[in-house]
């Protein structure tokens, strides 16, 4: 999904001029992809060891990472406890959507009894999903939306809503601070993917009766090094920056290391808990981070596909949001054990999941729409 050009720098120029072009190609992009994988697929790690007789189902991930690794958790907790199998899966880099598109086909072909697929960018995986489905799989998906697919249902937070929250939590820091004015730079990291946009368009929303000055996002890459230089091009050309503000699970680490090596001022705020994002909140380093609770995303489609297959119960429909939490350094510590001890992790979780989810099909709505 990145663009290649050649001139001028591509670290500058905001993402919605990038993916214009982009989509107008949607040919090439798919070649690019598959010319940018040059691996085979990797697996996201070891299954839980097989039950007899036990129902198999496939998750497809749309890359590793720490971040993808609690939905991998999440979803392997949930085999677990639900007596089946579980196969969690994804390529290594987070642009090789031809690699992920060929597991979710080869566990199609292998007849799962049903497949969980994070469908990143959403309409590229309408037909892949369509094909299962009418191949009597039932699919869902989590954190990332395929609008217009047939996947009978969502599992993410509202990430519109988390725009505006991450937007007035910043609004209020920088007030504390006496500030009123300023530029705020905004990175994403896959241009044109609806749930990052979706972040975005709340964010400006959060930001529209105030005096700060909301850009385009600029385009920052989803690999990992990539990312860092382009956050490190975007500081050396925004002298005086407020904020830096990144809407992918990579951002902030990477804008944390670049911070304490410049000895930057500007506030840092973004998403997902992963432990050096929760280390540079302990330090000081970054102000606000938005969780989305990824072990959700990967138990609970789990959870409901268990439900459907052995115990015949209703598919659950639409949208299931998992909620939204808001961590500063005033109530970092008192998360911090869950998402950096796996074994308490599961343990929070399976009482979280115990006391809000009993019933999935009771709390759905309906799937959120652009407000772009």
């Amino acid at each position: 999904m990145k663009a290649f050009l050649k001139t001028p720098n591509p670290f500058t120029i905001p993402s919605h001029r990038l993916f214009r072009h982009i989509s107008r190609t949607p040919t090439i992009l798919l070649l690019s992809l598959a010319l940018l994988s040059g691996c085979n697929p990797q697996p996201a790690g070891d299954p839980p060891a097989p039950t007899k007789g036990a129902i198999r189902l496939g998750f497809v991930l749309h890359g590793l990472n720490d971040f993808t690794r609690v939905i991998q958790q999440g979803a392997e907790d949930a085999a677990r406890a639900e007596s089946l199998t579980v196969d969690v899966v994804g390529p290594a880099g987070f642009s090789a959507t031809a690699d992920a598109i060929a597991m979710f086909e080869g566990m199609r072909q292998k007849q799962v009894g049903g497949l969980v697929v994070i469908p990143m960018p959403g309409e590229v995986w309408i037909t892949p999903i369509r094909q299962a489905t009418e191949a009597g799989i039932p699919v869902l998906t989590a954190n990332v939306m395929s609008q217009g697919s047939a996947a009978a249902a969502w599992f993410g937070q509202d990430e519109y809503g988390s725009g505006v929250i991450l937007a007035r939590e910043l609004r209020r820091l920088l007030a504390n601070q006496k500030r009123q004015e300023g530029r705020i730079v905004v990175g994403i990291c896959a241009p044109g993917v609806g749930v990052l946009v979706e972040r975005y368009e709340g964010f400006k929303k959060g930001m529209a009766d105030s005096r700060f000055q909301v850009g385009e996002p600029f385009d920052v890459n989803t690999e990992n090094t990539a990312n860092y230089a382009a956050w490190e091009n975007l500081a050396g050309a925004n002298p005086g920056v407020v904020a830096m503000v990144g809407l992918c699970s990579m951002d902030l680490p990477n804008l944390a290391k670049l911070k304490n090596r410049t000895k930057g001022k500007w506030l840092l705020a973004g998403y997902d808990l992963g432990q050096e994002t929760l280390d540079a909140i302990r330090s000081g380093t970054v102000q606000i981070v938005i969780g989305q609770h990824p072990y959700l995303q990967g138990y609970l489609p789990v959870l409901a596909l268990a439900r459907h297959l052995r115990d015949k119960q209703s598919l659950a429909k639409n949208w299931i949001d998992v909620g939204t939490e808001v961590l500063t350094r005033d109530n970092v510590d008192a998360i911090y054990e869950r998402e950096t001890d796996r074994a308490q992790q599961t343990k929070w979780y399976a009482d979280y999941v115990a006391r809000h989810f009993t019933n999935l099909t009771a709390i759905t709505k309906p799937l959120p729409q652009p407000r772009q």
